[in-house]
């Protein structure tokens, strides 16, 4: 009887597992996961205290002659610049990123006082990886021709084959003098088949893209000041993604069969009765 006990319990425990375990990730998930708030966004020294421009390169799409270091190194220390922006014209600045870190960019767009623009200090910002800035530069080059709208047609989903789209298809920040955001990414490498890291492209916009919602050139220079806060992020196992993906596709699999098995069983257990005691007939005595 003890040993029946037992197994309903354990049964039970597993069942409730079953069911619990993803919301207890779930809830750890968001507990850890750092809260940004405006104020306090980026907390970068005033001055570097490393050299920026040896894990960091700066691209122009006017000016293909600028020098670029070979990136072999992740950034996992803060940083500020200053960066000019031409009009009618883009200049990203390349990174490698790494795991276990989370990033947050903060900008803000300035007019150059001495070429001022004309439509007000606003522009775009994307990041976006190698293959895609790319595609960007491509994209500048025919920006004359309306190539898009031959393409127009296209599932967004199989754009990026042929143009270029920003990281995770989110980080699309348009028509904005100031902002910030945060980004952290889970594997340092382009594709299951290479080992090198991939490098991204934090791209600032002063020209008429082919996006239909982002702002036009400013007719004149910018001026845009990065701050780069790098901090530590927890990171979970690798091993807690596949629990929280198949524990509940299981539990509908295996919660049913052990529900049928435990009531079939229920039938076929051995009740023992109770013996019945044989009263004596008793005979009448004349």
């Amino acid at each position: 009887m003890i040993g029946v006990n037992l197994q309903k319990k354990l049964t039970a425990l597993f069942l409730n597992s079953c069911l619990m375990t993803p919301i207890i990730l779930v809830s750890i998930i968001v507990t850890i996961t750092p809260i940004v708030s405006a104020e306090s966004a980026c907390d970068v020294p005033a001055s570097n205290n490393w050299v920026v421009s040896d894990k960091t390169n700066i691209h122009q799409l006017d000016n293909n002659w600028l020098e670029e270091t070979d990136l072999e190194y992740p950034v996992i220390s803060d940083f500020s610049m200053e960066i000019e922006l031409d009009n009618d014209s883009a200049t990203a600045v390349s990174m490698i990123l790494t795991t276990g870190k989370s990033y947050t960019f903060c900008y803000s767009f300035y007019g150059d006082p001495e070429n001022p623009p004309s439509n007000g200090a606003k522009g775009d910002v994307y990041l976006m990886t190698e293959g895609n800035w790319d595609f960007y530069g491509i994209n500048y080059e025919l920006r004359f021709e309306n190539w898009m709208d031959e393409v127009g047609f296209l599932p967004v989903e199989y754009r990026d084959t042929i143009t270029w789209m920003p990281f995770r298809d989110v980080h699309t920040y348009e028509k904005v003098s100031s902002g910030y955001f945060s980004v952290s990414i889970d594997t340092e490498t382009s594709s299951w088949f290479s080992n090198n890291p991939t490098e991204y492209f934090l791209v600032f916009d002063n020209w008429n893209n082919n996006h239909k919602k982002d702002a036009p050139a400013a007719g004149g220079e910018l001026n845009v000041e990065l701050l780069v806060d790098v901090e530590d992020r927890f990171v979970l196992p690798k091993f807690t993604a596949y629990v929280l993906v198949a524990i509940l596709p299981l539990s509908c699999l295996i919660v049913p069969f052990i529900i049928n098995s435990k009531y079939q069983s229920y039938g076929l257990e051995n009740i023992e009765q109770e013996e019945r005691e044989v009263v004596p007939i008793l005979e009448k005595q004349n």
